[in-house]
Order: C-alpha cells, then structure tokens, then sequence
C-alpha cells in the first residue's frame, strides 16, 4: 500500500508534461503501454541469449508505468473520468501483467511451475482488488502487493538476475532470482489477498448496514478535538448511528440521563490523559446509562499503554466500564508520525465500530 502512494508524488512530477498533452486520447496511452509489455515479455524470453535485454526490460517496464500514470492525468485534466474508463484502464493492465509473466515463466530463468504458480497469486490479487466493484463498494488497493509493488519487485530482481547471467554472481540458495521473485509472488500475493477480502468484508457490513439499520435507541456523540483528527472519526460514528456529534465545548445539555448511549471520544495526551474540556466534561456528567469510547493517538507503541489509562479515567469516573472501545490512528502534528491519519481505512473502522456498539445494546 505505502509504495501504491508513490504514485500521487509521480504524477505530481509528470503533472506539466500531461497537460501539454492533453490533446491525445488517454485510452491510447494505455494501449501503448500493454504494446510496450507485449515486447518486454520477449526481453525475458531471450534475455538468456542476450542479457542486455534484461537491461531494456526495466527502461521498458518504467517507461509502461510512466504511461500509465500520464494517461490517468490526462483523464482528470480533461475531465474524462468515464465509465468505459475504468475498464480501459483495468483490462489492459492485467494484459501487461499477463505478458511480463509468460516472459519471465517461459525463460528458462524460471521454472514452469513457480511462473505459473506467480501468474495465479497475481490474478487473485486482482480479481480481489476488482470484486468489490460489483458489490457496489470501491476498488481494494491494499498490499502488500499491488500493481506497482510488483513492478518495482520484477525491476529490483532483474538486476542481479542480469548479473547472474553475465556471471559476475550465482544462483542464490540453488534458485534464480526470478525463482524466488516468484516465490515472494505466491507468499505475498496471497497476503495480498487476505487483506483485500477482509477490506471487502467490511465494506459490505458498512453497506448492509446502511440498507437495513434501523435506529430505535436516543444516542449523541460528544467529542474533544485538537487537531480535527478526533472529530472527524466522531462524524463518521455520528453518521452511522444517524445522531448529532458535539464538541464537548459547545455542549449545552447536562443532563444525559435520557440517551440511551453516548460515545465519548478524544485523543490521547499522555501525562494530561486527554484535552481539558474532556476532562471537566467528566467532573460534571456522571448520569450516562451507557457508553463507548473513541479514542484517536499518534505515538506508535506509546498508544497501546495510554489506551489503557485514558480507559481507566473514564472508568473510574463513570463508575462503570464502556459498551466498547476503539483507539484509531491520527497525525501527530510534533512526531510526524501517522501521516495522513485516519485515512478512509480508520474512518470506516470508526463507523463500524459505532454500529458494533450499537448492535451490543441490543
């Protein structure tokens, strides 16, 4: 997933020479690109013969990425975000693949078995990647083995491949490279796999719910927020449960004696606990018949011990222990670490986990 981003910074790069080619038809970049793997499966195939092909390949194979990402500017550029698009821009992809792996599988840098075997783990990771499409969820790019991770793996072990076949080095534990690039394929691939299905679970107990709920109980989300990372996963909870989300300093009901559930949510502040609003919320409102907490950090490792004693706070000021409890990664603005947190992952855990709740007080 980290190196699928990669592809935003790039095509922020490629960004001036797509709009001055905004004039060409991005359908045809893709084409051009499946082309440019079609001939990069006979670079694998007589690489043996001649292993400077092994060297072409990979100008070849960034030169098929660099199409690929061009004709996706384009497509913004000219507002071309099309339905025939998204096939467009699939079908040949898996082509390109196609013709990589029959190249390196029919080579004799790799056996039979493991290209074929590596062909499979890939069909999978991609047929996974599009199945949530016909249950009207989004397209999984989890990895660790996407599009792109493969590419940079084939190009990464085409090099001491190269060096292998020029004798310079041997064969690395009685396989080839591509044997083993195979190998990270099949294991991999089908962690890949695994991710992306339990993804898809998700998203379709978001979409059942959301077809079938229906909210008979009196709920509010109150929330304490220092960098809008709190705020944002109490919206999505409040958007699940169909109730109003609060920040704590704006809240003008005392008394919430008659909701039937209140969830809490707020980041960590390690030695302060939480933010000061949060903690004089606590003093004065201890007539709550349930709760849940939704706790948002940004301190890798720090997180897990601080969940336990925000927990215990609540806890002991309520007199009682939460329906349920969540802790979702945020930004933290000093450590920089987190970036870009929650992303649609965590928001859609911070839904789930208030419909969770919900079911809980049935």
């Amino acid at each position: 997933m980290a190196l699928y981003l990669l592809k935003y910074p790039y095509r922020k790069i490629l960004l001036p020479l797509a709009k001055k080619m905004v004039w060409l038809n991005p359908d045809w970049l893709g084409y051009l690109a499946t082309l440019i793997a079609f001939i990069t499966m006979f670079c694998y195939i007589y690489a043996p013969d001649k292993p400077v092909l092994l060297l072409i390949s990979i100008i070849l194979t960034l030169f098929r990425m660099t199409l690929n990402t061009i004709d996706g500017v384009i497509a913004i550029e000219r507002g071309n975000l099309r339905l025939k698009g998204e096939i467009v821009n699939a079908l040949p992809d898996r082509y390109s693949d196609i013709f990589i792996l029959i190249g390196i599988a029919l080579s004799p840098m790799c056996t039979p078995l493991l290209g074929m075997l590596g062909m499979a783990s890939m069909f999978l990771v991609s047929y996974t990647g599009m199945l949530s499409k016909a249950i009207g969820a989004k397209w999984q790019h989890h990895g660790p083995l996407g599009k792109v991770e493969r590419l940079i793996l084939i190009m990464l072990f085409t090099i001491p491949e190269y060096l292998r076949l020029t004798g310079k080095i041997g064969d690395f534990y009685t396989l080839t490279y591509f044997e083993w690039l195979m190998i990270l394929f099949i294991i991999f691939g089908q962690v890949t796999v695994f991710n992306r299905l339990k993804a898809q679970l998700k998203e379709c107990k978001k979409l059942d719910w959301i077809k079938y709920r229906n909210i008979d109980k009196k709920i509010i989300v109150i929330y304490d927020t220092l960098t809008g990372n709190t705020e944002k996963a109490a919206n999505e909870a409040a958007e699940a449960l169909e109730c109003k989300a609060v920040n704590v300093k704006n809240l003008e009901e005392q008394d919430l004696s008659a909701y039937d559930l209140v969830i809490l949510a707020a980041p960590h502040l390690g030695r302060k606990i939480m933010p000061e609003n949060m903690l004089k919320f606590l003093e004065s409102n201890h007539n709550i018949k349930n709760y849940a907490l939704l706790f948002t950090s940004g301190m890798p490792v720090v997180r897990i011990f601080s969940n336990k004693r925000c927990t215990d706070y609540f806890v002991n000021k309520l007199n009682q222990k939460p329906v349920l409890t969540i802790n979702i990664k945020g930004y933290h603005s000093i450590a920089k670490t987190y970036k870009n947190r929650p992303n649609e992952d965590d928001l859609l855990d911070a839904y789930l986990f208030a419909t969770t709740t919900y079911e809980r007080l049935k």
